[in-house]
């Protein structure tokens, strides 16, 4: 196909030129549609664009040819600086929607820097670890030689043992020392296996494994450190008034940390607010802890699991059936309840009670806790408190959910009046 070319123009660069020829005129051997504008380009090099001069009017298809020439970086910047401008001109709306629509990649890469596309207050991304990812094996030396760690800041404890405040002595850096009582080898071999998992995980909501000691009695687990405190305290807490959109907020980051893991073909099957850490006091910003029973998925190999905290337990678990994705994805619906209205879905008198109503699957939205809250919020929850376990939405679905993914939603909730939790109403499970 050739075409005479009825307009040049030559974009310049800094150090580099783009030239292209553009036609609408066809040669006489060829007829294309009238209202069909095709583009020649041809690249000799570009690098870094500051300075655009044509001597036409550009339209779409001549900004999708010139922004496939260009590097993620450049595409970027000037993603920003043209949304930047639009906005401070007041006419912006309409032409960063069709960018949007030209480089649908940008809408993605713009959320990587910082700040997500959202109405949620405080939606940015958690930092991550204050170190690269790490792959990391048992050292069977003294773990004084290169840490102190604090006897007495303790930072949490629970059925393994206790995390202590420490020091890298080489470079001052502060991480969290989980000490691991080992009987035997058994013992040994699941903290092992926890190690394994934290060495496929590598993402902002699932906190980092910076190094590791064995010797005769304990394994000790070198971890990124944050003192924001359990969500639990936060839920628990008469003081803290947690809104709705706070309750999105969590659930998305809980979400994407287990979307992660999921990918990875690793389960939690412990997920519960105990075992999920606020980065600091003031800021909504989360990690998922504790990969101690968290297992490898094989789908050919059926896995079954007889552990967990009862309140948060999934009915195949239960049953002792066969675990997969979803297992987790219910514990995330009982968060996603406790986090909208102080209450836990299951909890009976005793265990008992509690397996007996998670395997009726025996729970409601008739509280008054809930009188406020979106249809969406509960719609989220009814995809996923669901006994069939096949039926349940997966991590990535939950993220497209409307009450995830609506702006329009997040914007209407921004202007509700904020939740106040009765501490008479709430019940919970004591730790």
């Amino acid at each position: 196909m050739s075409y005479k070319c009825s307009e040049e123009g030559v974009i310049k660069s800094h150090n580099s030129v783009l030239i292209y020829k553009s036609g609408t005129e066809e040669d006489e051997n060829h007829t294309p549609d009238s209202n069909l504008i095709e583009l020649s380009t041809k690249i000799l090099k570009v690098k870094r664009l500051e300075e655009i001069t044509t001597c036409y009017n550009s339209n779409h298809r001549e900004k999708m040819a010139f922004f496939q020439c260009m590097d993620k970086d450049e595409k970027m910047k000037c993603f920003l600086e043209e949304s930047s401008s639009e906005q401070d001109s007041g006419s912006g709306n309409n032409e960063a929607k069709e960018k949007v629509c030209l480089y649908p990649d940008l809408k993605e890469m713009a959320s990587i820097q910082g700040k997500r596309t959202s109405a949620l207050t405080d939606d940015c991304l958690a930092p991550p670890a204050p170190f690269h990812h790490r792959i990391v094996t048992a050292k069977q030396t003294a773990i004084n030689s290169f840490y102190t760690v604090s006897r007495t800041e303790i930072l949490g404890g629970g059925r393994f043992g206790q995390v202590h405040k420490c020091e890298e002595k080489a470079t001052g850096l502060k991480l969290a020392a989980k000490v691991i009582k080992t009987r035997g080898r058994k013992d040994k071999d699941e903290v092992k296996n926890e190690i394994t998992v934290m060495n496929h995980l590598d993402h902002v909501n699932l906190i980092q494994l910076y190094d590791a000691f064995e010797s005769k009695n304990d394994i000790v687990l070198i971890m990124e450190y944050v003192d924001g405190g359990e969500l639990f305290d936060r839920i628990i807490d008469d003081n803290y008034n947690l809104t709705e959109l706070d309750a999105i907020l969590f659930i998305k980051q809980i979400c994407e940390g287990i979307q992660h893991m999921h990918q990875m073909y690793i389960l939690h099957l412990d997920l519960k607010p105990e075992n999920i850490l606020c980065v600091n006091r003031d800021t909504k910003q989360i990690k998922i802890i504790d990969f101690g029973l968290a297992r490898r998925y094989k789908p050919r190999e059926k896995l079954k699991v007889n552990f967990g905290t009862p309140e948060f337990l999934a009915p195949e678990v239960v049953n002792y059936d066969f675990v997969s994705f979803p297992t987790d994805m219910w514990s995330v619906g009982v968060i996603a309840y406790m986090l909208l209205s102080g209450l836990s879905p299951f909890l009976g008198d005793d265990d008992a009670e509690t397996l007996n109503n998670i395997l009726a699957c025996r729970w409601d939205l008739e509280e008054e806790e809930f009188q406020n809250i979106s249809e969406e919020a509960k719609e989220f929850l009814s995809k996923l408190l669901i006994k069939e376990k096949s039926w349940r939405i997966s991590a990535s679905e939950a993220l497209k959910h409307p009450w995830l993914s609506d702006h329009k939603l997040h914007s209407r909730l921004k202007t509700q009046k904020k939740k106040n939790y009765s501490s008479n109403t709430r019940e919970f499970v004591t730790k």
